[in-house]
């Protein structure tokens, strides 16, 4: 496995922390989730075919393998994904921004894009509340169609 690429997240790190000194929080989480769609679209292909759990933990797997995260899926069925990072992407915005807002850039995307529209997520645990690695529970949400 590559080892953290704190240069990458350090880009990313970097322009959260400029466009929240420029524009306030808000406008910076809006522009900071338009720039991770638009790298993480790139990065899974536009080939997606949107419902697969394997395919979802193959190709979120792989992209947080090739930056240098280390990342578990304990739980995968065609109900529920169970997706922990064991390392922070993102530690140096840690008192800048809280995590649920955060991770909403990146995992909104990636559930509703890599899944689709019938499913959803919660984080059970966060690095920054002290707990040993981040945990985002993904379910699909009984009795909903499939609209992707």
């Amino acid at each position: 496995m590559k080892k953290y690429n704190a240069a990458f997240f350090g880009l990313f790190e970097n322009t959260f922390k400029i466009l929240q000194k420029h524009y306030g929080k808000e406008t910076a989480l809006c522009l900071f989730q338009e720039i991770m769609e638009t790298g993480l679209s790139k990065a899974y292909g536009f080939a997606i075919q949107p419902g697969d759990p394997d395919q979802f933990v193959r190709l979120v797997g792989e992209r947080d393998k090739n930056v240098g995260l280390r990342v578990k899926f304990p739980k995968i069925t065609e109900e529920e994904i169970i997706y922990q990072f064991h390392d922070d992407p993102f530690p140096n915005l840690k008192d800048q921004v809280a995590p649920q807002e955060l991770d909403a850039t990146y995992m909104n995307f990636k559930v509703k894009y890599l899944l689709g529209k019938n499913w959803d997520y919660k984080t059970t645990k966060h690095l920054w509340h002290g707990d040993k690695y981040i945990e985002h529970v993904i379910v699909k949400i009984q009795g909903k169609q499939s609209d992707q």
